[in-house]
């Protein structure tokens, strides 16, 4: 099962098929093979369940017809809290920040937007103009 939801997960990133637009919960395989396929897409790492700035994540990739896998370090397995309850972040070498979006490209972070930098109308335009800047402006416009 694992497998197929990895499978499925790259060809959306590899076609650009955003049908899945918006946040979608990612587990440790799930974010490492977006890494090993050096494809193109953002990932979301993150230490919260319920944040404003998940929201407006959310709000900015589906006003701009993107998706993002989200990462949270307390749920490796993308459901449940690890068993020791602790935070484990094995991209920290290459996404170092919790509460930030990543944009990948040929397997490396080409760019990062911290969620925490700005809050309100300010975080909800710099987010877009994040999303704008990775994809070239032309996100499914």
């Amino acid at each position: 099962m694992k497998l197929i939801r990895a499978a499925v997960i790259a060809f959306m990133f590899a076609t650009g098929c955003n049908q899945s637009e918006g946040l979608m919960t990612a587990t440790t395989e799930d974010v490492q093979q977006l890494l090993d396929d050096q494809k193109a897409g953002f990932v979301v790492i993150t230490n919260e369940t319920d944040a404003l700035f998940l929201d407006e994540a959310e709000k900015a990739l589906l006003e701009k017809k993107e998706s993002a896998l989200q990462f949270n370090v307390f749920r490796n397995n993308g459901k449940n809290e690890n068993p020791n309850g602790l935070s484990k972040n094995p991209f920290r070498s290459e996404m170092q920040h919790a509460n930030a979006i990543y944009y990948l490209k040929d397997g490396k972070v080409y760019g990062e937007y911290e969620f925490e930098t700005h809050e309100g109308l300010r975080q909800q335009e710099e987010l877009r103009y994040f999303i704008d800047s990775m994809t070239g402006g032309t996100a499914n416009e």
